[in-house]
């Protein structure tokens, strides 16, 4: 949730291309992805 508001800010800025915002948001999916199915184990 950190990494998507620093992209936000950073976007509002205009410091931050859509792209990048792009592969954050879907890094911080798939982080959440890789813990859960830790959980799972």
């Amino acid at each position: 949730m950190t990494i998507k508001a620093v992209f936000i800010v950073l976007g509002i800025f205009g410091m931050a291309t859509m792209w990048e915002a792009v592969f954050a948001d879907v890094g911080v999916a798939l982080l959440a992805i890789f813990n859960a199915t830790q959980v799972l184990k």
